[in-house]
């Protein structure tokens, strides 16, 4: 352990307790246990710390949930064609199942260019450790300056706020090598293509890495204009879910879906907590959750983007070690977050497109462990109908009665009608 501004502990050395660390002022690094000033740095999770009491709290909280020794196929195949042209310095752009390993095959490339810049830096002082800094929404800006001003060699941030910080900021940009641009499509294609582009351009032409699960057109397009000689890596099949993930479509109309879902989370045979129901709607999400509480007694929590940083955190932690059973989410947990715990979803309101879906109901399957997937599904859905009949028909899925007789009444009523053939008659 060592302290976040590199200097040798007090005489006193390291405080035992957290209770001897005093109050963090404002801009300070926070213990991310208690709250109290993060003078410390743990050498094993590189997490802010106060004292050795909270570093053995978040070493055996960090064991309740190891990474699994098991890698699977898809992961394996993932590490053999990306890693290495990464590490060659070549721009990627990669699709993947979701849960197969992305974050893992671009984290190595860029932790193996960091350790050769530490290597250097370990010349001119000893002992410096592998830092970061997470740059987003909901939290203090002053204490990620603060972070990013001691040094740091990978930067985790969302695009808004990057460049809120950088523009009330003045940080060189020069040594970052590396950008990686994780969810791509999402970042394309709902409006931060200008954003990403702006931090694109302030960088001095970096190794660029993409990835996600879903990768259209448009998206293979914008990545080939940022680099040239930009390869793309395919594993699995693009835009589908992972096999490991079994899906069951529910029909149910909107009027009987709470019931529905109440009798899934208070069965023995169905519920297999813990569980994420995605949700259209923050309201929703909040409402759904109160509900399932009173209603089941099944301990309930909302999860959204109307709710600040430290308490998602909270609520997350909460999720992992098994204290929250059910977590009722918007779209804020639908892509880059490992829920390596969950292994069932429960899709309550059908997102407004199939990609979104597809990240989804990806949560009940990290690391190619199975899970389960059930999707409520009704005639609001019916746009969706034709792409999720063949998802489900292509992934061995049941497909329920009403929806495969709506799905065929979509297909006649989209089909074009013959033109009406006048009679020719003779003069």
């Amino acid at each position: 352990m060592t302290t976040d501004d590199n200097q040798a502990p007090s005489e006193d050395g390291v405080k035992e307790r957290c209770w001897d660390q005093r109050e963090a002022l404002p801009g300070e690094p926070i213990c991310v246990v208690c709250g109290r000033y993060g003078e410390y740095i743990c050498d094993e999770t590189d997490d802010d710390i106060c004292s050795l009491e909270c570093k053995q709290s978040l070493l055996r909280e960090s064991l309740k949930y190891p990474y699994r020794e098991i890698i699977p196929q898809t992961l394996f195949c993932h590490l053999l064609r990306a890693i290495p042209s990464a590490l060659l310095g070549q721009s990627l752009l990669v699709s993947a199942e979701t849960g197969s390993g992305k974050t893992c095959s671009f984290l190595v490339p860029v932790i193996s260019h960091c350790t050769k810049v530490e290597e250097q830096a370990k010349l001119l002082g000893q002992g410096l450790p592998f830092k970061t800094a997470l740059i987003v929404g909901g939290d203090a800006m002053a204490g990620q300056v603060h972070r990013i001003q001691q040094g740091v060699s990978l930067i985790v941030g969302t695009p808004g706020r990057l460049i809120d910080l950088l523009t009330k900021h003045e940080f060189d940009l020069d040594s970052i090598s590396i950008l990686v641009i994780d969810e791509v499509d999402c970042m394309i294609e709902r409006g931060f293509r200008e954003q990403v582009m702006q931090i694109f351009l302030a960088l001095s032409r970096p190794q660029v890495l993409m990835y996600s699960a879903t990768i259209s057109k448009e998206v293979e397009r914008v990545a080939g204009s940022m680099v040239k000689d930009l390869a793309v890596i395919s594993v699995g099949k693009p835009n589908k879910p992972t096999k490991a993930v079994k899906q069951l479509a529910i029909w149910v109309e909107s009027n009987k879906k709470k019931q529905k879902l109440f009798d899934i989370l208070t069965s023995k045979q169905h519920f297999k907590p813990p569980v994420v129901v995605f949700v259209g709607s923050r309201l929703g999400a909040d409402l759904l959750s109160e509900a399932i509480t009173i209603k089941t007694g099944v301990k309930a929590v909302s999860i959204h983007g109307d709710k600040r940083m430290k308490e998602r955190r909270d609520i997350l932690r909460s999720f992992l070690v098994g204290e929250l059973s059910v977590i009722v989410a918007t779209g804020v947990l639908g892509r880059g977050i490992d829920l390596l715990s969950v292994r069932q979803v429960i899709v309550f309101d059908m997102p407004n497109s199939m990609k979104e879906y597809v990240h989804q109901i990806g949560r009940a399957s990290r690391m190619g462990e199975d899970g389960a997937a059930m999707v409520f599904v009704n005639e609001e859905n019916k746009k969706l109908f034709p792409e999720l009949v063949e998802l489900l028909t292509l992934s061995g899925a049941s497909i329920p009665r009403e929806l495969a007789n709506a799905n065929s009444r979509c297909a006649v009523s989209t089909s074009k009608p013959h033109k009406k053939r006048k009679y020719a008659h003779s003069t």
